[in-house]
């Protein structure tokens, strides 16, 4: 059996809960053969590859190249036609864009530069924003719409496999849908984070002029209700994602598989405080929904109390966010106390805390949260996603509330009984229910049964 897995931005070329997630996927199934087709900023490889990876496509996506505007085809013009749905949030019709793509060859840095594509953006300006700036509605449009041509560009390359596996809704998704009619074999759609919950979190949080976030909004519903329209599958990390998911496209009836790690990579770890200063840290990518800022202001009321040194280990994603968190950890005259130290191995960092802390906006089901209590470290975390799937409220806070989790963290600091108690339950939950062992056999299941 092959399995085409088809993602943006994660594996092999990125770190992150995804790629992680699939990197164990891929190494559970050893009989499988996959192949992985990735767009990514940059080629770099990240992973060593397993022997049953037969062959990774990574595309490296640029800035669009303008073009000396110029007209196109009848069945160009169609294509484009075609595409005007995802503009009201609604599904894309697959079939007819293939069959228009038959027609003619064609790049996406023609077509965005293409008079027809000109006409279309003018017209919908024309019917909907008229009044406001244009230039930053059309900067808007090229930055969805080239990535749009540009998945109708790349669909040729993908490789023939039995089973069509999308780690998103969104282009990816929309790859996989093309991918299924033209291939007839069934599509998979795997949602870790929800695809339009969180370009909507990026949109409040960028330069984006809020009178255009409908239109972004709509854009990438429709290339969501595109990928449940294709899938034969769709598959959510949390029950809490199910209802999500369903108001988009009530059709569906998304499949609950809960993410899981390697218990024998992150063991259970007897760890003795005995240096004096407590530590207490996370394990995050450095970026806005990982809300980093939220975990620096609960510092200085832990250390009101506690001698503690502070870590963030992960990858820096967001160099301007990252920036502003090192201008808040100056304000609050952390330097000591505070470090953010990139990407480093996860594994060697779970034994040196004596409580773990995931302070995001926004989560699936968060390996990193496993792998902690995997490791026996304590753990608190903000009420997000299915993260209340694995631990009890006790050891939940609210979002936005570094006073709530500056509390709950000293409250486990000063209990060395509980945390013990904890370090211990967390361990046997992780082995009992959240083994990469378990989730693999799930998508062997699906795709054994697909095919």
């Amino acid at each position: 059996m092959q399995v085409s897995i088809i993602s943006e931005n994660s594996y092999p070329v990125n770190r992150g809960g995804v790629s992680e997630w699939c990197s164990s996927l891929i190494s559970s199934l050893p009989d499988i053969c996959f192949n992985v087709f990735t767009i990514a900023p940059d080629k770099k490889l990240r992973y060593d590859i397993p022997e049953n990876l037969v062959g990774v496509d990574v595309t490296e996506l640029s800035r669009p190249c303008f073009m000396e505007t110029q007209s196109h085809t009848r069945e160009t013009v169609k294509i484009m036609e075609l595409l005007k749905p995802v503009l009201k949030g609604m599904p894309l019709d697959c079939l007819k864009i293939l069959k228009q793509m038959e027609n003619t060859e064609f790049t996406a840095e023609e077509l965005i530069s293409s008079k027809e594509n000109l006409r279309l953006l003018e017209a919908f300006y024309q019917q909907n924003y008229e009044g406001n700036p244009f230039v930053p509605f059309y900067y808007s449009w090229i930055s969805l719409f080239y990535l749009l041509f540009k998945t109708l560009e790349l669909y040729n390359r993908l490789p023939k496999a039995d089973v069509i596996h999308a780690l998103n809704s969104g282009y990816a998704g929309l790859l996989g849908s093309l991918a299924k009619v033209r291939e007839g074999n069934p599509l998979v759609v795997s949602e870790h984070g929800l695809y339009l919950k969180e370009r909507r979190f990026e949109l409040r949080h960028s330069e984006v002029e809020p009178w255009l976030h409908g239109l972004y909004v709509a854009f990438f519903t429709g290339l969501v209700k595109t990928s449940y329209k294709y899938s034969d599958v769709v598959t959510s990390v949390c029950r809490d994602h199910v209802s999500h998911q369903k108001s988009i496209d009530p059709s569906i009836e998304p499949k609950v598989i809960y993410n899981g790690i390697d218990v024998n990579r992150f063991g259970f770890n007897n760890h003795v405080n005995d240096h004096g200063r407590y530590v207490v840290g996370t394990i995050s990518r450095v970026t806005p929904i990982k809300d980093q800022l939220t975990f620096i202001r609960s510092a200085p009321q832990i250390l009101e109390k506690h001698d503690t040194k502070f870590y963030v280990v992960g990858q820096i994603e967001d160099q301007e966010y990252f920036d502003e968190c090192n201008q808040l950890i100056r304000k609050l005259n952390l330097e000591d106390n505070f470090e953010f130290t990139g990407f480093q191995d996860s594994a060697e960092w779970y034994p040196r805390f004596d409580v773990f802390v995931l302070s995001s906006l926004s989560e699936g089901f968060p390996l990193t949260l496993l792998e902690a209590m995997s490791s026996g470290v304590p753990c608190v975390s903000t009420d997000v996603g299915g993260v209340g799937e694995v631990l009890r409220k006790e050891f939940l806070v609210p979002r936005w509330d570094p006073k709530s989790l500056a509390a709950k963290v000293s409250w486990l600091l000063e209990d060395e009984a509980k945390r013990e108690l904890v370090r211990h339950y967390g361990r046997k939950l992780v082995e009992k229910r959240f083994s990469v062992d378990a989730m693999a056999s799930e998508y062997r299941d699906i795709y054994e049964g697909l095919v």
